[in-house]
């Protein structure tokens, strides 16, 4: 049934990078680990994000677990963690798994900067941030977070080794990501030494 589930609620979001080719391919399910009543979902494509700030690059690898905005189950009348600021809550849980060392103010910077990007709400957008600034330094880096699953079976699979930094190139331009797109990919598929 949670296999079905989470097949039938595959869906498909526009990226929120400037000029990024790529869309967030996810498939959902209820967090049995938890209260049963959140959402999560597994990447089931590498997703590409390049910050307009800096021209940084974030790949975010297929198998990759999230679960958004981490909306407790109470609040989720008001906060739906799988609409408008879906990318930006996936990117933020990707650099909060990854947990580079003294980079957590810069993680939610992203973040607050990914939600206006996706045009979320300036109220909602700062709520957003300030409950990450509040009450997400626990899970910032912690070996919880960084979870990783496979797509076709749901069944948790053995994480790949953490990256030092979330961070696997910076371009002269976003605009440039999709003319990098196939190199990139190319150096993610390259057995790691």
């Amino acid at each position: 049934m949670k296999r079905a589930l989470a097949l039938l609620a595959t869906l498909t979001l526009c990226a929120c990078a400037t000029g990024a080719p790529t869309s967030l391919h996810l498939a959902l399910e209820r967090d049995a680990r938890r209260d049963g009543f959140r959402r999560v979902a597994v990447l089931t494509d590498d997703y590409w994000y390049c910050y307009p700030r800096t021209h940084e690059v974030i790949r975010i690898p297929r198998g990759f677990e999230t679960d958004f905005a981490s909306v407790p189950y109470f609040a989720a009348a008001v906060f739906d963690s799988v609409g408008q600021d879906a990318e930006a809550a996936v990117i933020h849980d990707y650099l909060y798994a990854v947990g580079e060392p003294g980079q957590r103010e810069r993680a939610d910077a992203m973040f607050l900067d990914a939600l206006a990007t996706a045009k979320v709400d300036p109220l909602r957008r700062k709520l957003m941030y300030e409950a990450v600034r509040a009450g997400g330094g626990a899970s910032y880096g912690a070996p919880g977070e960084w979870r990783f699953v496979d797509p076709e079976t749901q069944k948790p699979v053995k994480a790949p080794p953490k990256p030092r930094t979330a961070v696997v190139t910076v371009l002269a331009s976003c605009t440039d990501l999709p003319r990098q797109l196939p190199r990139l990919k190319l150096m993610a598929a390259l057995p790691r030494f």
